[in-house]
């Protein structure tokens, strides 16, 4: 048994809340609107720049060269083709230059990066890539799963059907496998002292991530978590 096993298994409920949100069984059946999509899109454009924050730190934050090249490759890759897929996609979801240059964090989104970006700044490598494990794996298990399940919105009729086709494609195991292994390998490879401190970050960045799912239909309700994820120091 690993540490992210154990980890999955004992917060197995928020995992599969997670990975098998209501607007990932709609993005996979074509089912999802466009306003929902969009909506999220441009907040996960939004949150990326907290993830390069993140990614940025852990690349110095790394003990030594061979930990820290798979997260700069990582790094470079939202910072080169990924930011030129979010400009192409804005383009083909009909969003003008000036609504997404200029478009703010919805509650949800500030949360999760500001929870990030401090995790960066005040936690561990180890802990870094825990975090990251959990925003990458959520991601590679749901596109995963719709691919093998045949999932086919382009044959929906859906408006974005075929743009949601190239969503599920991207996140898949030919995209995200490599650098989801070596992410789960850092946080496999941890002591037992620093279990704890992983298990904290596990639980919080899959709370997030449903969050953000939840953000997309327009509700955010924080229940007892906000005032912990904008205040209280990590961990």
């Amino acid at each position: 048994m690993t540490v992210t096993t154990d980890l999955k298994q004992a917060n197995d409920s928020l995992w599969r809340a997670a990975t098998g949100h209501r607007f990932i069984t709609e993005l996979g059946d074509g089912s999802l609107s466009a306003e929902r999509f969009r909506r999220y899109f441009l907040q996960d454009y939004v949150f990326v720049n907290d993830l390069v924050k993140m990614a940025g730190i852990a690349v110095s934050k790394a003990p030594g060269l061979a930990l820290a090249r798979p997260v700069e490759d990582f790094l470079h890759a939202i910072l080169g083709a990924e930011d030129a897929l979010f400009i192409d996609a804005f383009k083909t979801l009909g969003i003008p230059e000036a609504d997404y240059r200029s478009v703010e964090p919805l509650p949800a989104t500030a949360a999760f990066g500001n929870f990030l970006v401090r995790l960066a700044y005040e936690g561990s490598f180890r802990e870094i890539c825990c975090a990251m494990y959990v925003t990458e794996g959520v991601y590679l298990d749901w596109g995963e799963r719709l691919r093998r399940s045949g999932a086919n919105p382009a044959a929906s009729g859906a408006e974005l059907g075929e743009f949601y086709q190239g969503w599920i494609d991207l996140h898949t195991e030919a995209a995200l496998g490599e650098i989801v292994r070596f992410l789960g390998g850092v946080a496999d490879s941890a002591e037992a002292v620093e279990l704890p401190g992983l298990s904290r970050v596990f639980e919080r960045a899959l709370r997030h991530e449903i969050a953000f799912w939840n953000m997309s239909y327009g509700g955010e309700d924080w229940g007892e978590d906000r005032g912990q994820d904008l205040g209280a120091k990590w961990p």
